[in-house]
């Protein structure tokens, strides 16, 4: 019987063995932060010090963990009530905000969020990218100019 055209077992096991450990290894540092995030709680994590901030109250200023070092975030709320948050670029709420639906994450490495809305006519940080820039957050009803 021929069986130089059948592939060892071992050596096909031990190839997705390989493939499976480089997957694993290539999972980036927001799983890691992710997997922390109580229900309820806004969380923002900090790759600087590989620090995860929960609160599931307002927050007029981050610890230096993550205040304008913020690398990800994700609202753990449910639907119902203040059920946004708002982040904004300064800190006690002021300044421009971007706002985060429930059930949502952001990776901001990539700097695609920004903060687009104000209130008070306080702009200061508006269409500066949240990520590294964020400095405090509030829960709110709903996204858009002007919310509280």
């Amino acid at each position: 019987m021929d069986t130089t055209h059948k592939p060892n077992k071992l050596r096909t096991f031990l190839a997705g063995l390989a493939i499976a450990g480089a997957a694993v290894v290539a999972v980036p540092s927001t799983a890691h932060a992710d997997g922390g995030c109580g229900y309820t709680n806004f969380c923002a994590y900090s790759d600087d010090y590989n620090y995860l901030y929960q609160n599931a109250g307002n927050s007029g200023d981050w610890p230096y963990q993550v205040k304008n070092k913020v690398d990800w975030v994700r609202n753990s709320g449910s639907a119902g009530g203040r059920d946004h948050v708002n982040i904004y670029y300064n800190e006690n709420n002021t300044g421009a905000y971007a706002c985060i639906g429930y059930g949502t994450e952001w990776n901001l490495r990539g700097n695609a969020q920004s903060f687009n809305w104000t209130r008070n006519g306080d702009a200061s940080g508006q269409g500066k990218a949240v990520h590294d820039n964020a400095a405090s957050h509030r829960w709110v009803y709903g996204c858009g100019n002007g919310t509280w």
